[in-house]
């Protein structure tokens, strides 16, 4: 009789805790920051920006999102660490924003109604799907706007000011030049080379190597070695052949792509320095060497004014303005509701409506 007595206790209690549970509704408030209130849909929506951020991140494709490590973390903890560094940069601008006295003209503030309009024509059924509603997806739009301005005045104001020596120093330190020349690596029928014909192909990326480590620019004698590459492989040459396998481009310590000890390789080579890597573009099961030989970064002073100045003036002054605005806002005090986080995790997610 006891025993009936407290299963019969227990399914009351389950029932009414059910029952009870019914009646909950979704957290209006997720945290705060810096004392003020983070709504839901503005949570949802850095969410949501933080998450596709993770999926460009992964380094396997096939790999499901939330099953991968991004930066050395567990994907929902990397994407919850995101939305709360976004969340924060969100309240620092809206206060700064007002804080500088700046505003949007209604011709800007009716541009963004209209490119509202049509953006959530197309998604917002899938916004609306994960919880975000057309004015959290304005407040968010609009704060993007805003740090727009705010990094205008910075750039106006004399923090702004970056002349051409520094813009010079900068883009030394920063970065590097390489022209490259990608061989062919197939044969007349897009087949993989024989091993032999493979080991030939090699050998003559590292003839050309040889060659331009001791004087010879790659420019001057890049078409000469593509003619050979092209008729040890069966493979016609063109007119067109040169333009589309020799090209230029830059590196930095950010470049990602290439094997572990490219990257600072190259930035600690000298100009006129040349070596060979593998294309990790080339298909499966095609070793593709491509020749590269550093050069200067620019050709000469006009060169620098005319394509890089301006560039790096933004470039300069943006990761400025990002680091003294992180500085400040990564000082903010976060208060998280614990359910709420709970309860708007990422794998609640819908990526198609």
């Amino acid at each position: 009789m006891k025993m009936k007595r407290w299963i019969a206790f227990a399914l009351c209690a389950v029932l009414a805790f059910s029952l009870t549970a019914c009646k909950f509704s979704a957290p209006a408030v997720v945290m705060t920051v810096n004392g003020v209130e983070i709504p839901a849909g503005v949570y949802l929506a850095y969410q949501r920006q933080a998450y596709y951020s993770a999926q460009s991140l992964r380094e396997d494709a096939k790999t499901a999102v939330l099953k991968s490590s991004i930066e050395g973390m567990k994907a929902s903890d990397w994407i919850h660490t995101e939305t709360v560094d976004n969340i924060r940069q969100y309240i620092w601008v809206e206060q700064a924003f007002e804080a500088a006295g700046l505003s949007f003209t209604q011709e800007e503030l009716d541009a963004a109604e209209q490119w509202l309009d049509t953006m959530w024509s197309y998604s917002g059924a899938l916004m609306e799907e994960n919880g975000i509603g057309r004015q959290s997806y304005r407040l968010v739009y609009l704060n993007s706007e805003k740090y727009t301005k705010l990094l205008e005045a910075y750039r106006a104001g004399p923090d702004g000011q970056i002349s051409e020596n520094q813009a010079k120093a900068y883009m030394q330190e920063t970065y590097s030049r390489i022209r490259r020349l990608i061989l062919p690596a197939t044969d007349a029928d897009s087949a993989a080379l024989t091993p032999e014909k493979q080991a030939e192909l090699d050998a003559l990326a590292n003839d050309l190597v040889e060659r331009l480590n001791e004087g010879a620019k790659l420019d001057e004698v890049a078409e000469e070695t593509l003619k050979q590459a092209y008729e040890l492989c069966g493979r016609e040459y063109s007119e067109d052949s040169l333009s589309s396998d020799l090209g230029a481009f830059f590196i930095s310590e950010e470049t990602t792509g290439f094997e572990e000890d490219f990257v600072p390789a190259v930035m600690a080579a000298a100009e006129g320095d040349a070596g060979v890597y593998q294309n990790n573009a080339a298909a499966e099961g095609v070793s593709q060497p491509v020749v590269y030989q550093k050069i200067a970064n620019y050709e000469d002073d006009a060169d620098f004014t005319e394509n890089y100045y301006e560039l790096l003036q933004n470039e300069m002054t943006g990761t400025a303005f990002s680091e003294s605005m992180k500085a400040e806002f990564d000082a903010y005090d976060v208060q998280e509701d614990g359910f709420a986080v709970w309860s708007y995790r990422p794998d609640r997610i819908k990526e198609n409506a």
